[in-house]
């Protein structure tokens, strides 16, 4: 019987991206993927428009862009104090 992959979670910005998250879910911006046959597409939700992405992703790779685009959000919107 073949053996899984494991898949290897990058810690490097864990910190910045629950942050991020935070961030993003109290400003109700919601980022998540829906299936597309065999891959998926990214969702960006804001409650009062949804824009899905026209790029399909495996998934080993949808999850690194969910949390690229919650930190992107963050990083370009968050005031400074």
């Amino acid at each position: 019987m073949a053996k899984r992959k494991k898949k290897t979670i990058n810690l490097q910005n864990h910190a910045e991206s629950l942050k991020a998250f935070k961030w993003c879910i109290e400003r109700n911006i919601r980022i998540y993927p829906i299936p597309s046959a065999t891959q998926y597409q990214i969702v960006i939700d804001n409650g009062v428009n949804k824009v899905i992405s026209p790029k399909l992703y495996d998934k080993t790779e949808w999850s690194d862009k969910v949390w690229e685009l919650y930190r992107h959000f963050y990083n370009e919107n968050k005031v400074s104090v």
